[in-house]
Parts: structure tokens; C-alpha cells; sequence
């Protein structure tokens, strides 16, 4: 169990570094506005599984754990928002074909609230986190209006996967369950991927107009 456990930290710590550091680099060939949004969402995730880890003061730092998750997720939230900004379409869509999402919001609320149940201490900080994390799914989801429904599907299953980590970790904080922590890390981490893919499609599908002058530019002066 130690072996296992030593190897789930393992992976856990190296796995959003890479993806970091890929981006990083991809952003310095192309400084694109969702760059450093997705970066810095990654970032602040990486942040919380560092604080997920001690066996001491467990509550503590796993409630901090918890909140820099929370601020995660509303970097991710306003990728998505800044992702649909920057789509193809640029009609907001009528309310009514929204009704997705609210009937989504309202499924996804009562089942946040079933497994709040398993939080215990952990319990508030949990409930504001599945505010936020419902919010960014739903965000992710209205992104169908406005980009290609490649770079749309890719990124709302990897924010749905984050639904399937959160949900496997609030019933079980304490990882008392190898097989089920084991599967809730790799949801987790496909998710992160997921969505980076995601909007590097829409990136290199729709560049910015700033880019497109930079390329006019560099082909005139060749």
C-alpha cells in the first residue's frame, strides 16, 4: 500500500509540470490570449495537489488544497468564457437554447448534493468548490455556440472529467480506497490535458487578428 501510494505522488507531481512547461514553450511561439489562462489554471491545480499530499494536519491542508482548486477552476471558468469571446460564431445564443444548461445545472446541483454528504469537516469548503466547479462545466458547455465541435467536445469531456475526480474524491478524502483514488488521479489528469488540446485547437483554428497581422507581416517582408 505504501508502494502504491508513493507512486500515486509520484504521478501527481510530474505529470502537470510537463503539461505546464509544453505550454509555456507553445506560448512563446504564439502569445495567444488563452495562453496564460490555461497556464495559470494549471498552475494553481498543481498548487492543490501539493497541498493534498501531507498526512499531518490533514484537514488543514486539504481545505487549503480545496481553495486553490476553487481558484483553479475559476481560471478555468473564464478560459471558457474568453474561448467563446474568441470563437467562430459571435451571436450570443437566445435563452431558450440554453435549456441544456439549466436542466444540466439543476442534475449536477442535487448530485453535488448527495455527495457532500461524504465531506464531513471538509464540508463547506467542498460545497463552495462545487459552486464554482458546476459553473466552469456549465461554461464549458455553452462554449458548443461559438467554436468548432472538435475543440468543443474534447474540452467538455476533459471539464466533465474533473466532475468524475471531484466526485470520487469527495467520497473519499482520505484515499482509503486504492483503486478508486488511483482512477480519480487519472481522471483528473486527462482532464487537464483534455482541455489544453481542446484550446489549442480552437488556437490554431481562429489565431487572434494580432496574429494574423504578425503573419501577413512576416510573409510581405519574406
Amino acid at each position: 500500500m505504501t508502494n502504491l501510494k508513493t507512486g500515486f505522488y509520484f504521478f501527481n507531481l510530474i505529470t502537470l509540470p510537463i503539461l505546464i512547461i509544453y505550454l509555456i514553450l507553445r506560448f512563446k511561439d504564439n502569445n495567444h490570449s488563452l495562453m496564460p489562462l490555461m497556464i495559470v489554471a494549471i498552475f494553481f491545480s498543481f498548487i492543490g495537489d501539493i497541498f493534498m499530499l501531507p498526512d499531518i494536519e490533514i484537514n488543514l491542508f486539504k481545505t487549503l488544497g480545496i481553495c486553490t482548486f476553487i481558484v483553479a477552476q475559476t481560471f478555468y471558468g473564464l478560459l471558457y468564457i474568453k474561448s467563446s469571446k474568441l470563437g467562430i460564431e459571435g451571436s450570443k445564443p437566445k435563452l431558450k437554447k440554453l435549456w441544456p444548461e439549466f436542466v444540466l445545472s439543476a442534475i449536477l446541483g442535487v448530485y453535488a448534493s448527495m455527495i457532500l454528504s461524504f465531506t464531513d469537516d471538509l464540508f463547506f469548503p467542498s460545497l463552495f468548490y462545487s459552486f464554482i466547479g458546476i459553473g466552469a462545466f456549465i461554461l464549458a458547455m455553452n462554449r458548443r455556440f461559438f467554436v468548432s465541435r472538435k475543440s468543443f467536445n474534447i474540452v467538455f469531456f476533459g471539464a466533465f472529467l474533473f466532475i468524475v475526480s471531484a466526485s470520487i474524491t469527495g467520497m473519499d478524502f482520505y484515499s482509503k480506497d486504492p483503486i478508486r483514488h488511483a482512477i480519480s488521479i487519472l481522471a483528473y489528469t486527462m482532464a487537464h490535458y483534455l482541455i489544453s488540446y481542446g484550446i489549442l485547437l480552437q488556437i490554431q483554428e481562429v489565431p487572434e487578428p494580432h496574429d494574423l497581422f504578425d503573419k501577413s507581416k512576416s510573409s510581405i517582408s519574406n
